[in-house]
């Protein structure tokens, strides 16, 4: 079995070995090929890698590593991992009674079969494409342990080293159990964390997690995941309490892909393809996931934000490892591997232990996580005390034992109800069928019969996903014990005619015609087309038309910005169109905030007006004035008219005043301003409504014209409605 894809590991190790110094490089070649001439840098890298997919190669290279060495590279193949913090590793190299710390770490470098995470911070995941920047050249390894807290100090190995490493002998002890169960065998199907996961994903869709530039959730998102009572529902077998299990959901959805990182949030990214390989592919998937869990552990549950010194990566392979010695039919007791857990493992062992730290914690990880896994049976004894060993998907995980034989398929699993909702039994559900399902209906329940809602946003989802209606047709058939409901199978098939009313043309020839009947006309003619509006026709094909009958306006490139072809008449709401510059979206928009007058004027033009009805209608749409202004500016080079602001805003005017007043007209604007200016007439003007017109209050107009008289000025009236002239 296969930890990962070699290839892909192949070409990170390239990338990697890359980034090393030339003489580190030849350092590391002279190890692991050793070359017997000055091979060219390039030539070393690609001879190295391809020694590493050499088995035989391969097992010279770990006979000659000293015992810790081959010891910590058999823990790594057997976690299915290729990728680990060294923190973890010199964790594992101390329970195993290996003292050389860093040291062994550091031959294993210079073995060429393990390396330093160069890439991590570029990349992120192997096979996400090229490194934006390469990092600085390594000179040393030493100088790597400097420095590599960027990386959070990652190490990787090529999987075919870790397939060729599994079976050296650990020195674990066999903590075998005397006590025998005395009542049932309890074995997941395995299905818990697949259905899990396609539920978050679900719920992910129009909804991602929110985190800061921290790593941590706002605390909305944090709460939202803690309460839901869908995602933190105890699993259909529940052996045994895991903390935060809907926030281990979301750390294992992001660890499988099936979550996505963008701009520190998390979004929903695709299903895992291994689910389409069976349930044995999907179980290692998610047991080599559990090594790249950091803000989640038995112990604490969720811890938000950046981990710190994550001992239980390295506790949780061990707690396996230890199971591994144990014969096939032999039990041990979870206690008495935690016992030596808590002994052994730097972070808990020492002097004076940590009593803050030596709260169990294992019954949540082996009888809750690694149960619901398929990793491990787990039995009571006459006692009702639990006891534990690998399942047989384990130790065929751990690379000890043949693949279990498949078990028994039962196609007719689901059920679906005139009520649109679909009952899954679980002993014929498969990984496969829960992603097949989880892209076309929601997730309601997730326990022994899973139920399942159709909804028209989920089967709209589905056809955009590019499943068809036949395919959820024949996935239902397939599986269903019974015939579709007809009103069920009437409402799948409403939904998928509305989506597909959207028809797309990668190519097409587009006619318009000067109105309906003309277009009415062709087709009576013989054009052969498809009407997509009132005066459009798409044509698939145009080398049968003979274009000499039509008049051509032109090829409109669409990703250019509008064409100016929109002339505004002087009232400032009648809009011409230029038919020989507009496009075939100019007439959708018009429609939208004018209505169209009688035919085109005689040359050509097409002509619209803009009422109060038209306006409102439009800005019922949601068409606002700033997006008026914009219109007119893109199609016309103008400014969105007063006359069309009056109408559009009248609603919400101030009350108009209409009132009579007295308005003294004088000869030019400079005797205007002098008497605005001059102190004995500035205050009998109450306001100035044009350059030469000045209004007076009615009792002012005889102060006015005796200061006037003064100064050898005087006031005509028309009607002597003031007594007399001066």
């Amino acid at each position: 079995m296969p930890l990962a894809d070699p290839t892909t590991w192949s070409d990170y190790l390239r990338r990697t070995l890359a980034c090393y110094d030339e003489k580190l490089l030849r350092q590391v070649a002279g190890n692991l090929i050793k070359p017997r001439s000055q091979w060219p840098a390039e030539e070393l890298i690609e001879r190295s890698v391809a020694l590493l997919s050499n088995a035989a190669g391969v097992d010279r290279r770990l006979q000659a590593l000293d015992e810790p060495a081959r010891k910590l590279l058999t823990c790594i193949g057997h976690s299915l991992q290729p990728r680990w913090k060294l923190g973890n590793l010199l964790e594992i190299l101390a329970a195993l009674g290996c003292a050389e710390g860093p040291q062994t770490v550091i031959g294993l470098f210079e073995a060429g079969l393990l390396c330093p995470d160069l890439l991590r911070l570029f990349d992120g995941e192997p096979g996400n494409g090229q490194a934006k920047a390469g990092p600085r050249r390594l000179r040393t390894f030493e100088q790597w342990l400097g420095q590599a807290s960027v990386s959070a100090f990652a190490v990787f190995a090529h999987p075919d080293v870790l397939l060729r490493a599994r079976g050296q002998e650990l020195g674990l002890p066999q903590l075998e159990s005397q006590a025998r169960p005395a009542g049932g065998i309890h074995e997941a199907d395995g299905l818990e964390w697949p259905l899990r996961l396609a539920a978050l994903w679900q719920q992910t869709l129009g909804a991602p997690l929110r985190r800061t530039q921290q790593g941590e959730f706002f605390k909305r998102d944090l709460d939202r995941l803690r309460g839901d009572p869908f995602l933190n529902a105890p699993p259909a077998e529940n052996l045994a309490p895991i903390p935060d299990v809907g926030l281990l959901a979301v750390a294992l959805a992001h660890a499988e892909g099936v979550l996505d990182c963008e701009q520190h949030d998390l979004h929903a990214a695709a299903l895992p393809a291994a689910w389409e390989e069976g349930l044995p592919a999907t179980l290692a998937s998610l047991w080599a996931s559990l090594p790249l869990l950091e803000n989640w552990n038995p112990r604490h549950g969720w811890a938000n934000g950046p981990a710190a010194g994550n001992p239980y990566p390295s506790a949780h392979l061990l707690v396996l490892l230890l199971l591994a010695q144990l014969k096939p039919e032999a039990w041990a007791r979870p206690e008495d591997l935690e016992a030596w857990l808590l002994e052994h493992h730097p972070y808990w062992s020492g002097e004076g232990g940590r009593p803050g730290q030596r709260q169990s914690w294992l019954p949540a990880f082996i009888l809750g996580l690694a149960h619901s896994l398929r990793l491990v049976l787990a039995a009571k004894d006459a006692h009702g005390k639990w006891l534990v060993r690998l399942s047989p998907s384990g130790r065929w995980l751990l690379g000890l034992a043949e693949a279990p034989g498949a078990t028994p398929a039962y196609a007719q699993t689901l059920l679906v109800q005139p009520n649109l909702e679909i009952v899954v039994y679980r002993q014929g559900l498969t990984p496969a069928l829960i992603s097949k399902l989880s892209r076309f209906a929601t997730w309601k329940n997730l326990g022994a019969a899973c139920t399942l809602q159709f909804q028209a946003d989920t089967v709209y989802r589905a056809l955009e996903s590019g499943l068809s209606f036949d395919d959820i047709l024949q996935t239902l058939e397939q599986h269903g014990r019974r015939s579709l409901p007809p009103a069920v199978l009437e409402s799948l098939r409403t939904w998928a005619n509305k989506r597909e009313r959207i028809s797309v043309y990668p190519a097409t020839t587009l006619f318009e015609f000067g109105t309906a009947d003309e277009l009415n006309e062709a087709l009576a003619r013989g054009l052969a087309g498809v009407r997509i509006a009132e005066r459009l026709l798409a044509v698939a094909g145009e080398s049968a038309i003979d274009f000499r009958h039509f008049r051509l306006t032109g090829t409109r490139d669409y990703s250019l910005p509008p064409e100016k072809c929109v002339q505004i008449d002087g009232d400032g709401i009648t809009l011409a169109v230029d038919l020989t510059r507009s496009d075939l979206l100019l007439e959708t928009e018009l429609h939208r905030f004018a209505e169209p007058l009688d035919g085109p004027t005689v040359n050509g033009q097409r002509r619209y007006r803009l009422t109060p009805a038209s306006l409102a209608a439009g800005k019922e749409s949601g068409l606002g004035q700033h997006d008026l202004e914009d219109w007119f500016f893109q199609r016309s080079g103008q400014a969105l008219t007063p006359a069309a602001v009056l109408l559009l805003n009248g609603a919400q005017l101030a009350p108009l005043q209409l009132r009579k007043q007295l308005v003294l007209h004088v000869e030019t604007k400079e005797v205007a301003d002098g008497l605005l200016q001059w102190p004995h007439t500035r205050a009998l003007i109450r306001e100035r409504v044009g350059p030469t017109a000045l209004v007076v209050d009615e009792p002012d107009v005889p102060i006015l014209q005796e200061r006037l008289a003064a100064i050898g000025a005087r006031i005509d009236r028309e009607d002597k409605p003031f007594g007399g002239d001066v």
